[in-house]
């Protein structure tokens, strides 16, 4: 069982990395099981533990996962032999497997996705003097449908895809973990003033996908959201339907809201466009161009909006003042288009739906 499930994907998905500690990787566990406790959801899940002798002290939480789940698998190096608990099974690892220095949590159902992938890193925390853990956290369709992947194949069983997602329904577990996550981190003083900030933008952009708005609205909240929470003095949401030309559907401050098509040609936002990836700059007078989308702005960060196999817009947030926006700013952006893109796609069916009956009645 020589298969990495950090390695395998941290290194195509670094804008999601982070340094997390053990106090930090155990509130995210606790918020994933307390969801599926909370909402008895008949999910497989799948949780990394390094050694069973790590167990013991989850026993009364893995006893109430086992009564909901339809399967809980529990890997780690059998150093102590783990109890007999109904819907719980145990897979031994080598000591020399990479999954015994790994932390991970995996749910992949049509209702409810998300993976928790760390390894342990070098040195100690250094206010906390524990553990460190270098890993992602994340609800990314592609991250999850990968992990499910390689999953299967350590378990030697065909790969089974989640082919239909209820976004609806992710956006309200999403929304009702990071409510939690929240008040964790406020109790626990687990966070600064700049974490508390990223986590409510996508805490309130989570709140804005269990609204029905039209396309137009939802951008534009979603723009406000950046602006009011994430301290943004500048915002552009773009779509495109060409590939080519590009309409600013969500705006603030400086940046306008117009229905004229312009290209992206130039800036980060162009980058971000070609190569598909965050673009950060610190100071836009250290470059030659302007940003085609925030012209105006010194800071600036754009993240590709992607759906359906293409790029279909991108998030612009910039700040009059340089030197903003740091490493976990560009992965909150980065989140934020990520839970962003299926929202647009729903709104653009729902009004597509909308059209059709409405010609329906009028040829009725």
């Amino acid at each position: 069982m020589n298969v990495s499930l950090f390695r395998s994907i941290a290194s195509q998905y670094k804008d999601l990395r982070g340094i997390n500690t053990v106090a930090m990787m155990n509130t995210i566990s606790r918020l994933i099981e307390n969801q599926i406790i909370d909402n008895q959801l008949p999910v497989n899940f799948y949780a990394g533990f390094e050694r069973f002798s790590s167990f013991p002290d989850q026993l009364r939480r893995y006893s109430r996962l086992g009564a909901v789940c339809r399967r809980v698998y529990v890997f780690g190096v059998p150093d102590i032999r783990p109890p007999s608990i109904p819907g719980i099974e145990f897979i031994e690892l080598s000591p020399s497997s990479p999954l015994a220095r790994e932390w991970f949590l995996l749910v992949d159902t049509p209702d409810f996705w998300t993976t928790l992938l760390t390894q342990e890193a070098d040195g100690r925390d250094e206010t906390t003097g524990g553990r460190r853990f270098d890993g992602m956290w994340s609800f990314d369709e592609q991250v999850v449908d990968r992990v499910s992947l390689l999953m299967s194949q350590v378990m030697e069983v065909p790969y089974m895809p989640v082919t239909q997602r209820n976004h609806v329904q992710q956006s309200r577990h999403v929304a009702d973990i990071s409510g939690h996550l929240i008040t964790t981190l406020d109790t626990t003083k687990l966070t600064n003033r700049r974490r508390w900030r990223q986590i409510c933008t996508l805490q309130k952009l989570a709140e804005l996908s269990l609204q029905n708005k039209p396309l137009s609205v939802l951008l534009s909240n979603a723009a406000q959201v950046l602006h009011t929470i994430f301290g943004a003095t500048d915002v552009a949401i773009t779509l495109s339907e060409d590939n080519e030309h590009h309409t600013i559907i969500g705006s603030a401050g400086s940046a306008i809201t117009s229905q004229q098509p312009f290209r992206i040609d130039s800036g980060p936002s162009a980058t971000a466009i070609s190569q598909g990836r965050l673009v950060q700059v610190d100071d836009m007078r250290q470059i030659r161009e302007r940003d085609a989308c925030l012209p105006m702005v010194l800071s600036l960060c754009t993240a590709p909006l992607i759906g359906r196999n293409r790029i279909q817009g991108v998030v612009a947030i910039g700040n009059t003042k340089a030197g903003i926006w740091n490493e976990e700013d560009g992965k909150t952006i980065s989140a934020f288009a990520n839970m962003l893109m299926p929202m647009i796609e729903r709104a653009r069916l729902q009004k597509v739906l909308f059209d059709l009956t409405r010609q329906q009645n009028v040829v009725a």
